[in-house]
């Protein structure tokens, strides 16, 4: 009997964990199909007053719809890398997912014309939590986004004013 309720509870838990994952894609979907955003764009010089310096420079974007932040795009250039990755949220401003790449921009050789895709990770996120992280990737840098987002939140906030 034990056995019976505790796999009830593994399928049924399993079970609302893919109904999650299918709204959070509904609502990527949902504002990847939206247009006429107003955006609002923070230029390195911004960063650079905040003594956030990196060797290819920031740059931050907001995508707002009706008042409301959407998206992010957050891009930051190191000297052998970039880092792109976007930020999704609910109509409720709520973090609902992350899409982060890493890319090579440099090798033994220099500066690369195409740059190389090193790692892709996507993060789902429920009320604030993550939920599902799918990572292909070949370094072992964690970040915690939710931080992060509140932080670029903050950046575009203070850059409005």
């Amino acid at each position: 009997m034990k056995k019976l309720i505790l796999l009830s509870m593994v399928i049924f838990s399993g079970l609302l964990f893919g109904q999650n994952i299918e709204l959070v894609k509904k609502i990527v979907q949902q504002i990847n199909q939206t247009k006429d955003f107003k955006i609002i764009t923070v230029p390195y010089s911004y960063f650079m007053d905040q003594s956030e310096v990196t060797d290819n420079g920031i740059k931050l974007k907001g995508f707002y719809k009706n008042g409301k932040l959407r998206k992010m795009e957050h891009f930051v250039g190191l000297s052998a890398w970039n880092i792109v990755t976007e930020y999704f949220f609910s109509d409720n401003g709520e973090l609902a997912f992350i899409y982060s790449k890493k890319y090579q921009t440099l090798d033994e050789n220099g500066y690369l014309k195409n740059p190389k895709l090193l790692s892709e990770s996507r993060y789902y996120y429920e009320k604030d939590k993550l939920i599902k992280s799918v990572e292909k990737s070949d370094n072992d840098e964690k970040t915690d986004y939710l931080k992060e987002s509140e932080n670029l939140i903050n950046h575009l906030k203070n850059y409005q004013d």
